[in-house]
């Protein structure tokens, strides 16, 4: 009983006491929103943003907030800021607090809406030439040769971080006077720059400020990533004259986006395009899977470039609460040439079309200006050669190489003072492996021809043979032209002959013929079938041969019949109609039955003979109506077809 009473007791007096106590006459301030906080680098943040003080008299001061000390903070600089407030209620009391920030890199770029002028962001002119001012606050790119390529010229930063499954929007505001194109990429420099696009997604920008818009989601974790503003040649507009382009930047932003899986798209398949008035339509066999939804299509597709090309369009829903479904779809763009080995352009008639300017600023100092003179000549300026022969370039990728095959590349070239440069045939696919030699040329200022031949050893596809224009072994000048008349690959031997378990690409016209276990090719006459005339009956290949003025050829066919007879093998130019090149009697052998002998002869070629497209036949039709073997069955086996450039045989 004693211990209730005094429990009671102590419940009393501290009621006596609450009620005693007065409120404070100054008041009271409390503050909210002080825990630290974390910043992806670039967003845009306000520091008053959460931030509320409350009073015990006032009530509600968050409006009277100010921020006395903000710690040099900046969205666009990585690292840790105190941010100080301070805020005054109606009787003087002073509140002052702290609140930490914590700038994080992340997948916004730093310095996006240009405050701080060129913090951040890189000029590089890997394949053309512009310069860039920030005096309006904001980046103004003078662009005096857009070269051929999209990441011609770029304005780039890097060290992006982006996270598997994440979905990106990327939003850059541009104008051009020339309304020139522009688009955005992301590359990642630890795998050897490769593209994280599917390609590159142009558009035409207006005189005033234009939003383009790429969404991308990342399929892995990417720790430096870099972005790009490609400005290089993209759509047809793009080429400059005598008059430079201007393109001004006015922000770019990355944001994180919701992407929904549950809306997909039908009919995206990819499209193969020849450059020359290609015409795209996207919307055309393209399906969503919700038809109540309706779809943007963002990126335009020209119809001719430069070089080839992988550019893409992308179909956009975008939902009410910010959240979006996209695809993209890939158009890969080639150039058209006769043959799967030649060079595009090789005697440069359309200037640089299917030739990258290729200037490597990731590493080294290379500089060069590269000019189309309009005669069927192209110069290259070298004004810094830096420290490697491959820092810059004159090359394309897109030949095709057969194994066993012999090819030449040729290059006619001069400088306006001795230089000395390199030539390679190389396959990027296979970490650039050489597939011949490279050569060392000593170029004069006189014209010269540098010829290159080798024999493929295995199947190449996209082959790239280049100039390399930088400095070779470290002692060569800089400020060198070079003129180039002619870079070209070529053949001149027929393909496969020595018919390796098949007679293609030969054609069989007017004859039935198959590949024995020797690899020879049996030709089998029926009774009453062979013509009276040479070219009742042939094998030929007319591949692209190209058989060069002032060179000597010998050709050795090796062949046997199961009865006497006459054969021809001829050479004849497709261009000119099949005029005859050889066709005399150097080109016939009269066979023994059942033994086998060769033709041989030999033949230099002239201005009026030389030829881009040579055809190698094999005559087997009668003797000019003589009535040679007129109705008698028989076969004729060929071993092989060789044709062998032996100029510099000769010549020694």
């Amino acid at each position: 009983m004693k211990k209730l009473v005094f429990v009671m007791t102590l419940f009393f007096a501290s009621i006596m006491i609450v009620a005693c106590e007065e409120p404070n006459p100054e008041g009271i301030i409390t503050w909210t929103g002080l825990e630290e906080q974390q910043v992806v680098r670039g967003d845009a943040i306000d520091l008053l943003e959460g931030i509320a003080a409350t009073d015990s008299i006032d009530g509600d001061l968050t409006d009277q907030i100010e921020v006395t000390d903000d710690g040099e903070f900046s969205t666009h600089l990585a690292g840790g800021y105190t941010v100080t407030y301070e805020v005054t209620n109606s009787t003087g009391i002073v509140s002052t607090e702290t609140k930490t920030f914590t700038v994080m890199v992340g997948h916004n770029v730093a310095n996006g809406n240009f405050e701080l002028g060129a913090f951040g962001w890189t000029l590089d002119q890997p394949g053309g030439n512009a310069s860039v001012s920030y005096d309006d606050g904001h980046p103004s790119i003078t662009i005096n040769n857009a070269g051929t390529s999209w990441w011609g010229l770029q304005l780039y930063q890097h060290n992006l971080v982006f996270q598997a499954g994440t979905t990106y929007k990327a939003t850059l505001i541009a104008s051009s006077p020339e309304e020139r194109s522009v688009s955005l990429g992301y590359e990642d420099p630890n795998n050897g720059f490769a593209m994280l696009n599917n390609g590159f997604m142009p558009i035409t920008l207006g005189t005033e400020p234009t939003e383009y818009v790429m969404y991308y989601t990342a399929n892995e974790n990417y720790t430096n990533v870099k972005v790009v503003v490609y400005m290089g040649n993209q759509l047809e507009q793009d080429v400059v004259g005598d008059t430079p382009h201007t393109i001004d930047i006015h922000s770019i932003m990355i944001e994180e986006v919701t992407l929904r899986e549950d809306v997909t798209f039908d009919g995206l398949t990819t499209v193969e395009a020849l450059s020359g008035g290609f015409v795209f339509d996207a919307l055309t066999g393209v399906t969503i899977s919700d038809d109540e939804l309706t779809f943007d299509v963002l990126g335009e597709i020209p119809g001719d470039v430069l070089v080839a090309s992988p550019y893409y369009v992308t179909y956009l829903v975008e939902f009410i609460d910010g959240s979006v479904a996209f695809q993209t779809r890939r158009i890969n763009f080639t150039l058209a040439k006769d043959f799967e080995y030649q060079a595009i352009n090789g005697q440069f008639e359309n200037g640089f079309t299917g030739w990258t300017q290729d200037v490597i600023q990731t590493v080294g100092s290379g500089a060069a200006d590269f000019t189309n003179n309009g005669d069927g000549t192209v110069s290259v300026n070298v004004t810094n050669a830096s420290e490697a022969s491959w820092h810059i370039q004159l090359q394309q990728a897109n030949s095709t190489l057969r194994a066993g095959e012999s090819y030449v590349v040729k290059v006619v070239i001069k400088a306006d003072q001795n230089r000395s440069i390199d030539l390679e045939v190389v396959h990027p696919g296979s970490g650039f492996a050489q597939i011949a030699p490279t050569a060392r040329l000593n170029v004069t200022t006189e014209w010269q021809t540098f010829e290159v031949h080798f024999t493929s050893e295995v199947d190449y596809t996209d082959a790239k043979i280049g100039l390399l224009l930088g400095n070779t072994d470290g002692l060569q000048p800089n400020n060198v032209t070079f003129t180039v008349d002619e870079f070209q690959i070529y053949k001149y031997s027929p393909f496969n002959s020595n018919f390796e378990g098949t007679h293609e690409p030969w054609s069989l016209d007017n004859i039935s013929a198959t590949v024995n276990e020797e690899n020879q090719l049996v030709v089998v006459f029926e009774e009453g079938v062979l013509g009276d005339w040479p070219w009742n009956h042939q094998l030929y290949q007319s591949s692209g041969s190209t058989l060069v003025a002032g060179h000597t050829y010998q050709i050795d066919v090796r062949l046997k019949s199961s009865e006497d007879r006459l054969i021809r093998a001829w050479i004849e130019d497709v261009n000119k109609g099949y005029a005859g090149i050889v066709n005399d009697a150097r080109t016939e052998i009269n066979l023994v039955a059942d033994t086998f002998d060769v033709i041989t002869y030999t033949i230099t070629i002239t201005e009026d003979t030389a030829t881009t497209n040579a055809k190698f036949v094999i005559m087997f039709g009668g003797n000019f109506g003589d009535g040679v073997l007129e109705g008698l069955a028989h076969t004729v086996t060929v071993d092989y077809f060789n044709v062998t450039d032996i100029t510099n045989d000769l010549e020694e």
